[in-house]
């Protein structure tokens, strides 16, 4: 007599083999084509150093723990309408603001050649006024609407006249006003 059927099955099933010869063809022809054509982005980094914040008082942040560069506080400020040069002993104005054409939208942008004059003159009065002071560190104060390409060309500007450690601070436009008035107050350069 014969055993009834239990149900189950005494096949084995096998899962089907994949080949992946013609996948790793494809990669092997592709990988180098995209290597090629690929083009390799340049990243810059800057690197900026750290600075005070800025009071509402107008009166920048000095403490005798500070160094003596950094109680200078040597600045460049940029607001919408013009761009100012100066120490925490006064301001001058640099250049207005101009309008020009950068990729087909027209933008604000800055004189950098009076800015490169100015910080020339700049680099003199300092090395004449305190000598003993090597300076190297300079603030850019910017309102939060100025252009980062602006800002750069800025740092780019300073850099070339030795003012290798920029630092910048972004502020509403009421304390750059504050700013600029109490520097102006201390009697200018």
């Amino acid at each position: 007599m014969a055993k009834p059927a239990s149900g189950r099955s005494h096949r084995i099933r096998h899962v089907p083999e994949i080949d992946l010869l013609p996948v790793m063809n494809l990669f092997c022809v592709i990988i180098p084509f995209l290597l090629l054509s690929a083009s390799f982005l340049e990243i810059a980094i800057i690197e900026m150093a750290p600075t005070e914040g800025i009071s509402t008082s107008g009166a920048g942040t000095t403490s005798l723990a500070q160094s003596e560069e950094q109680q200078l506080q040597p600045k460049v400020i940029m607001t919408g309408r013009q761009m100012f040069l100066g120490t925490v002993f006064g301001t001058n104005p640099v250049c207005d603001v101009m309008q020009e054409y950068r990729d087909g939208q027209l933008v604000n942008a800055y004189d950098l050649e009076a800015l490169s004059e100015a910080l020339a003159e700049f680099r003199r009065e300092l090395e004449q006024k305190f000598a003993s002071i090597p300076v190297h560190k300079i603030t850019i104060l910017t309102e939060d609407n100025v252009r980062y390409d602006n800002i750069v060309m800025v740092i780019d500007v300073c850099a070339d006249h030795g003012f290798d450690q920029p630092g910048l601070q972004v502020a509403a436009y009421s304390v750059l006003q504050s700013q600029l008035e109490a520097a102006s107050a201390g009697g200018g350069e």
